[in-house]
């Protein structure tokens, strides 16, 4: 199906201390935000910068990312899928609105509260999250969350960390829960996890670090004789998993025969970005070696753009090969949450669990950052208990680790689990 691109946003500035947003009244009557085609050679960033400034008279500059819808529409008698995405904008001072586009019969300001109430009479409803969504992100914004909580590493000492969560936890829920809301518009065949309650740093028993570590080693240049040794430690340590490549599933499952120990592998490893094919293929040979877990990457690059109904067709490909043999093999989806905006975190996790994942996942290790508490409370809070969470990357002390379980993750990836055992 041809496939048409248009890129648009919702547009606030502070005027007299309080804060307005920019609508239109479009040719067929309807308040909308402005936003417009996209024109070959153009990011979906500049289409939007670029619209609003030709149909509004506004600059603007990119602060967020609303959210993206799409649907079918008809074109010379032929379906053409439609993709629309919107950004949270911000006016540059002084820019005021001019209605400049023949598709345009007004551009306004309005104060907030008049905005939402304009835009839910008379808006289009597959945008009415738009404006709870922008008012999480601005708060988010206001807040400097990514700089004051999200950027914290698990090595932070404990009383700082509490002390950023509780500033940060109102506007986290209210995030997550602008995030359903938007799955519900944008994706209501999609069956989230109900919301429950979770209350978070939780307390951890003594013996939860040992219980959650999965020893991993991962790197290309690993040996048959490294993964043997890997394996021989995690029986003589009691350990309950190691993870490991899938070349290297049958030389683990020979290693820890009766021990107890399991075996996980990983799919779509370092990147995401095989096809869905390749992906159930890689889940059918990983699964037929004796893998017990699987980790998969999911298509980052997709869900980056908002493009959900792509991310849940590679990880529902997954499951499904998964449970093909019963007991099923858990499967777990590794985000990659330091290429991502706290939003697409908590959609993504949203999205792997409403399609069957078992387990969300922080990091594969390969990107530019780990697991860090303020991403595992984003999942923690999305998946509200139907699913676990799995922190990865850069744990290497027991402080991290235990500062990670408290805050929601159920499993540990770690190439350093003797240290974090020798040290606990």
């Amino acid at each position: 199906m041809r496939v048409e691109r248009a890129a648009g946003g919702v547009v606030v500035r502070e005027r007299n201390g309080a804060r307005e947003v920019l609508l239109i009244d479009d040719q067929y009557g309807k308040v909308s935000f402005p936003k417009g085609h996209l024109e070959p050679g153009e990011s979906w960033e500049q289409a939007a910068l670029r619209e609003v400034q030709e149909e509004t008279g506004v600059i603007a500059r990119i602060a967020g990312d609303i959210g993206r819808v799409e649907y079918v529409i008809e074109r010379g008698g032929e379906p053409v899928r439609k993709q629309v995405r919107l950004f949270l904008m911000v006016a540059e001072d002084g820019s005021e609105p001019v209605h400049q586009a023949e598709e345009v019969n007004g551009a306004y300001f309005l104060p907030w509260d008049e905005a939402r109430r304009r835009h839910d009479e008379r808006g289009y409803a597959n945008w009415r999250f738009a404006l709870q969504k922008a008012d999480a992100l601005l708060a988010w914004r206001v807040g400097r969350l990514e700089e004051a909580w999200r950027a914290l590493g698990p090595d932070t000492p404990w009383d700082h960390l509490v002390a950023a969560w509780r500033d940060a936890e109102p506007v986290t829920r209210k995030l997550v829960d602008a995030c359903r809301e938007e799955l519900a518009v944008t994706f209501p065949e999609l069956r989230v996890p109900e919301p429950r309650s979770l209350h978070l740093p939780r307390e951890v028993a003594h013996d939860a670090l040992r219980a959650a570590i999965e020893s991993t080693l991962l790197k290309p240049e690993a040996s048959e004789i490294d993964v043997q040794n890997l394996c021989l430690e995690a029986v003589h340590h009691n350990l309950p998993m190691v993870c490991i490549s899938p070349r290297h599933v049958p030389i683990a499952k020979r290693a820890v025969p009766g021990s107890g120990v399991r075996v996980c592998t990983v799919i779509g490893f370092p990147h995401g970005t095989q096809t869905v094919n390749a992906m159930r293929q890689e889940a059918l040979e990983a699964i037929a070696a004796g893998a017990d877990e699987i980790d998969m990457v999911g298509p980052i690059g997709a869900l980056a753009e908002g493009d959900v109904w792509a991310y849940a067709q590679a990880v529902r490909a997954v499951v499904e090969v998964a449970r093909l043999r019963f007991p099923s093999v858990p499967v777990k989806v590794i985000l990659e949450t330091s290429a991502l905006g706290p939003d697409a975190v908590i959609k993504g996790a949203l999205v792997s669990v409403a399609v069957g994942a078992d387990f969300v996942k922080t990091s594969t290790g390969y990107h530019k950052a780990g697991a860090r508490p303020a991403d595992v409370t984003l999942m923690a809070l999305a998946v509200a208990g139907s699913a676990g969470v799995k922190a990865s990357g850069g744990i290497r002390t027991p402080a991290a680790a235990r500062n990670l379980l408290r805050f929601g993750a159920d499993r540990l990836g770690t190439s350093a689990a003797l240290k974090l055992l020798d040290e606990a």
